[in-house]
């Protein structure tokens, strides 16, 4: 780009400042005040901007490459997400000149023009004008669909896309190891950059390199030549390329053994409708005529796949050029721009839900690697858009060759131009007050400042939990604290309910026992008055500023085995041998959750002593009642109790007792345990 002449640079820069400008000027209106587009996964996007940042650059983090320091102890949580590695250095670049929000807001706007210039390198590298070529770049990067998508932002850096598919084609026409390697590190640095944006790039590179072997048999035996003369360089480069991928996405295999494969029915929710193709964005220009499309949508929010009707006719005159206008093109546009618009075709077919509910995509979610992962399936207008656009620009401009009259070419130009900017333009977008998030977090950051190992949050009863979990989350990374707290893609196993606040015992129970340190609960409420801490035994140094308070509690809590348990009745007389049902009433009056399930889940049990004082051993003896629920402190349950009698008649003294498996019987430490004297006969 640096030997355009000036006339040219002036219209790359134009065109790239309108785009700009259209998507991002609620940011530059409010200077910089404002951020782009809600305080949920704009600030959860940026939190792993800064974590990258901090594990790089801050030799005290406690955080680690896979493990931010939220959802803590919990390990591996970035994979819950996309990590944007592959972008990161950009981040880092205006990190070490401005602060984490603006550098963020900037980073924003930086991946977005990086992705108008790669798909403009892609054009002039097909010799395509300059005006159609910023015509393609401005829709690739500025477009509606990437408009409505400012909210996830792990789909704006899509800047190495075009470099991916230029080398991929060069290496389709010609087979060498050059454009094959670079082809092959493109398409990594862009699975680095977004799981999402790598994902969709590698399974229509795969259906795009098929047609085209399809379509020609002399490409086709190029390839095997090529082949057969270097196996052995290819296996290296390929085996290369396999290993950074395996390196890089081992940890997202492990947490997905861990967490399961997503549901159909999520993914079935964000299938593209025909209806999803026509949703422009809110407020713009064909917003009023179809936003009635919105309504018939599930999650609406993740369908604005609308690029405007002047890709559709463009895409429309580019298929009817191919069919009647052959002559217009040599072979490699030919066949580009079929094979292009081939794949788009693919990509359409194949996630089109029908209103039956079928669809091909049930299909490639059980058999393609790595399609069960992917929630958004409507997010594939990425590379949907980018092979029409390719297809569009290459036929126009072969298209306006033919138009001898050079003012009449400069009218159509001018026409399209002017179209593609005014389909694209959005009046308002959504943004928010950054302060607001930053004065809060800067208040619970200097709490946990104050001697604090590790903290929990609780959770404002005002506004959406993601948006307290996210100030949590922040405020821990800028303490440099580990957090309970978290907000992501996914909740590790066991975490418990993410939209209302864990109480102490919750919050020490997801800690694990043994966990030692200072534990700060951090809340804008009465701990007292919630009764979020009852355990008077334990040590609270409190210090507040503004709404906060926070509550320091020394880990590890000596545990205290207490239990109230309350039989509906208990016979006096039983038979030998016997199996019954008690009605039970237990309550928790310990200082720890006893939990249903999992190795030290706790239990309701029983001891039978005989006449001498002796536990007693039989083929039964201490069974187990499973509790139908975690129960916190203070909490009850009815259980229909099982016990069996001893074998051999006799008097006998029958002790019911909770039990924590591998842990300890709580009547073995001084716990009230209910004693009743029985008899046992024998069955006559």
């Amino acid at each position: 780009m640096i030997f355009l002449k000036i006339p040219q640079a002036i219209l790359y820069l134009v065109f790239c400042l309108i785009g700009v400008f259209n998507v991002f000027h609620p940011t530059i209106l409010s200077s910089f005040a404002y951020m782009q587009t809600d305080p949920g996964d704009t600030r959860l996007n940026h939190y792993f901007l800064e974590h990258s940042y901090q594990y790089l650059f801050n030799r005290s983090y406690v955080g680690e490459l896979f493990s931010p320091a939220f959802f803590y102890p919990f390990k591996n949580i970035l994979t819950f997400s996309d990590n944007l590695f592959g972008s990161a250095p950009i981040y880092f670049i205006l990190r070490a000149f401005f602060s984490a929000e603006l550098s963020y807001q900037l980073w924003m706007i930086v991946v977005c023009i990086l992705c108008f210039f790669s798909f403009a390198l892609l054009m002039r590298h097909y010799k395509v004008s300059h005006v159609l070529t910023v015509i393609g770049a401005f829709l690739f990067a500025f477009g509606m669909p990437r408009i409505a998508q400012i909210t996830h932002q792990q789909l704006l850096p899509q800047f190495f896309t075009p470099l991916a598919f230029l080398f991929t084609w060069n290496f389709i026409k010609r087979p060498r190891n050059k454009p094959l390697a670079w082809a092959l590190l493109f398409v990594y640095l862009q699975v680095l950059a977004g799981i999402y944006l790598g994902w969709f790039l590698i399974f229509t590179l795969i259906i795009f390199t098929s047609i085209v072997y399809l379509l020609d048999f002399d490409i086709r035996q190029r390839l095997i030549i090529y082949i057969k003369h270097n196996y052995k360089a290819t296996i290296l480069i390929a085996a290369t390329w396999l290993l950074f991928m395996i390196a890089l996405l081992i940890p997202y295999i492990k947490v997905k053994e861990t967490l399961g494969a997503r549901a159909y029915a999520e993914a079935e929710n964000m299938l593209p409708r025909l209806a999803s193709w026509f949703l422009p964005v809110p407020n713009s220009l064909w917003w009023p005529v179809f936003s009635g499309n919105f309504k018939e949508l599930p999650v609406a929010y993740e369908h604005h796949m609308f690029l405007g009707f002047l890709v559709i006719l463009l895409t429309a005159l580019s298929v009817y050029s191919l069919l009647y206008r052959k002559n217009l093109f040599n072979h490699e546009n030919t066949l580009l721009i079929k094979a292009c618009l081939l794949v788009a075709l693919t990509i359409f077919i194949i996630t089109l839900r029908l209103p039956n509910g079928w669809s091909i995509w049930r299909i490639v979610y059980g058999v393609v690697p790595g399609a069960s992962v992917i929630r958004g399936v409507t997010r594939i207008w990425t590379m949907f858009y980018f092979y029409i656009l390719v297809a569009v620009t290459l036929c126009l401009n072969s298209l306006l060759h033919t138009i001898a009259s050079k003012r009449l070419r400069m009218i159509v130009l001018s026409l399209l131009c002017l179209g593609c900017v005014l389909e694209q333009i959005v009046l308002t977008s959504p943004s928010f007050e950054k302060t607001k998030y930053i004065k809060e977090v800067t208040q619970i950051q200097t709490l946990m400042e104050k001697n604090c190992d590790m903290a929990y949050v609780t959770l404002k009863a005002e506004e959406p939990a993601w948006a307290s979990q996210l100030s949590a989350m922040w405020a821990g990374i800028k303490a440099n604290v580990p957090v309970v707290n978290g907000y992501s893609g996914n909740v590790p196993p066991k975490y418990g309910d993410n939209e209302h606040s864990m109480n102490t015992y919750q919050v020490i129970n997801w800690l694990g026992e043994g966990r030692k340190g200072r534990l700060c609960i951090i809340s804008q409420q009465s701990i007292q008055k919630d009764k979020l801490i009852a355990m008077d035994s334990v040590h609270k140094n409190t210090s507040s500023l503004g709404n906060w308070t926070s509550y320091q509690i020394q880990l590890p809590i000596a545990k205290t085995f207490l239990q109230e348990i309350r039989p509906y009745e208990i016979p006096k007389m039983l038979k030998r041998d016997l199996s019954i049902k008690i009605p039970v009433i237990i309550k928790n009056t310990s200082n720890f959750i006893w939990v249903a399930k999992g190795k030290n889940r706790t239990n309701f049990s029983y001891r039978w002593l005989d006449s001498e004082g002796k536990f007693v051993v039989f083929d039964g003896d201490g069974d187990r009642t499973p509790l139908p629920f975690d129960l916190s402190p203070g909490e009850s349950a009815a259980i229909n109790a099982v016990i069996k009698t001893p074998t051999q008649p006799g008097k006998y003294s029958l002790i019911l007792t909770m039990v924590q498996e591998f842990v300890a019987w709580f009547s073995d430490q001084q716990a009230q345990s209910p004693k009743f004297d029985l008899t046992i006969t024998s069955d006559s």
